[in-house]
């Protein structure tokens, strides 16, 4: 069964429009009467079926629903976006499918792009959303300077910055299962270490990711895979 995006069902919205629309009926050629899935983002999972389709929208009638559990451990990764956008792109879609909870985006020393649209990166998450079909999507957040992110942070969650160097804790080792995780990754170059002095003294504690030297984007999976391992998802 195909799924698509409505976050707005719970709200009697009973419809797909714009993009999602386009994708139902005229890629895929669903018709009045065809079964399809709708996922609401938040847990919700439904199967539906076409009631009528004009040249704008498709509505639809709710056949069934259940939802998803949530998980009870939480992972906002923050990361400096990449020159190729393409990378930053594909990480994203990644992550997303490996069920990371939220991404944001640091402006550093080091950065090599200052600017990003989000708007192409929540199209990722919807993909990766209908893809995985998690039942949750991930929130993805503006890019921020990485001072001003350091001074806006939830205090419920626990800090690790990952850093190039001898001696670090391994992340696979140190993770405690059902928390709330934020991890940070550099840019191409690393944080500067003026950057990790003002980590550290927000409480974040330097880990490290393996022995090899990691791009930004594979290091991000990386450490999305091991908090995933850590809480057994």
């Amino acid at each position: 069964m195909n799924y698509f995006y409505q976050p707005d069902i719970t709200k009697g919205q009973l419809f797909l429009e714009g993009e999602e629309f386009t994708h139902c009926t005229r890629v895929l050629r669903n018709a009045i009467g065809s079964r399809i899935g709708i996922l609401d983002g938040i847990g919700g999972m439904y199967e539906v079926e076409l009631t009528n389709i004009s040249g704008k929208k498709c509505e639809f009638s709710i056949l069934s629903e259940s939802k998803k559990p949530s998980k009870d451990f939480y992972h906002h990764i923050a990361l400096s976006p990449t020159k190729n956008i393409d990378r930053t792109e594909w990480f994203v879609e990644k992550a997303c499918e490996m069920g990371v909870d939220e991404i944001s985006f640091l402006l550093t020393k080091n950065s090599e792009r200052n600017k990003l649209r989000i708007d192409r990166l929540e199209k990722k998450a919807i993909s990766a959303l209908k893809q995985s079909k998690s039942g949750y999507i991930t929130k993805v957040n503006e890019l921020v300077k990485f001072k001003n992110f350091l001074e806006n942070l939830d205090r419920s969650f626990a800090r690790h910055i990952a850093y190039v160097e001898e001696g670090l804790p391994y992340y696979g080792k140190i993770l405690t299962p059902a928390t709330r995780v934020l991890t940070l990754i550099g840019p191409e170059g690393d944080f500067d270490p003026s950057e990790v002095e003002m980590a550290l003294s927000k409480g974040f504690e330097k880990i490290s990711l393996g022995s090899n030297t990691l791009r930004t984007e594979t290091a991000g999976l990386v450490a999305c895979q091991f908090v995933n391992a850590a809480n057994h998802y």
